[in-house]
């Protein structure tokens, strides 16, 4: 793996910004010339801006624990080798998403509280029927979010997406009922599912469908295109009951 291919997972992490991301890149670039102890005009003049910038920037990735120095008034600075930093960091992601898990519980309470959603009428009760072409695991994990009964489910293989896998788990933690047919199913999933009361046949059924209560779903295209539709009565349940009776048990 190259300089800019190791950049681009810093960046894909959120853990660090533009200009982070332009000093490790520098430092980097010299470290392969056999510059390891690094002053901060070498590093200005290879990331193409001022020194006091760079000395902010060093400080900020000395704290992530990226970047050693010496002391003094001519510091030199160096990548960390006295232990690999990305551990610790993530222990930082972790911290905060603990501290997150716990204020969204919180929020979720007071917004029961606050709306009385229990007995809630889906969309107000109004209908709901449109086209789509994005957005595939934000309106499913809603879907199964609002079942109250029963989620059908059609899928060429089984969720990986962490929205709807979430989503899934929540609809079993309040007793909800869930059917998948799918035409690929991991042996490890297929344990996991089966403990925790999932139905699952192999088959296939186009469109690809999630259904909850028999009202309230979408359906989706291998582009994940479809149909998205609440409180409405449609012939997908009866669909789903003849693939399912015609799919292989497992």
């Amino acid at each position: 793996m190259g300089i800019t291919e190791f950049c681009a997972m810093l960046r894909d992490s959120g853990q660090f910004d533009d200009l982070e991301i332009r000093i490790v890149r520098s430092m980097l670039t010299l470290e392969n010339r056999n510059k390891i102890k690094q002053n901060a005009n070498d590093i200005a003049d290879e990331a193409g801006f001022s020194v006091t910038n760079v000395y902010k920037y060093l400080i900020a990735l000395q704290k992530k624990g990226l970047v050693e120095s010496t002391e003094g008034k001519n510091k030199e600075f160096w990548l960390s080798r006295s232990s690999n930093p990305f551990p610790r960091v993530f222990s930082y992601v972790s911290k905060d998403y603990l501290r997150l898990k716990e204020l969204f519980s919180k929020l979720e309470n007071e917004y029961n509280e606050m709306l009385k959603l229990k007995g809630r009428a889906i969309w107000l009760g109004d209908k709901l029927y449109q086209e789509y072409k994005e957005g595939f695991a934000e309106k499913a994990a809603f879907v199964l979010d609002s079942s109250n009964e029963e989620v059908l489910i059609s899928a060429p293989k089984f969720f990986t997406d962490i929205v709807l896998l979430e989503a899934i788990k929540r609809a079993i933690e309040r007793g909800i009922k869930i059917k998948i047919i799918s035409s690929e199913i991991h042996p490890d999933n297929l344990n996991s599912l089966k403990k925790l009361g999932i139905e699952m046949r192999l088959g296939r059924m186009f469109p690809y469908l999630v259904l909850a209560d028999g009202k309230h779903g979408l359906t989706a295209d291998e582009n994940e295109k479809g149909i998205w539709f609440l409180n409405c009565q449609t012939d997908f349940q009866e669909k789903f009951d003849q693939f399912w009776e015609r799919a292989h048990a497992i």
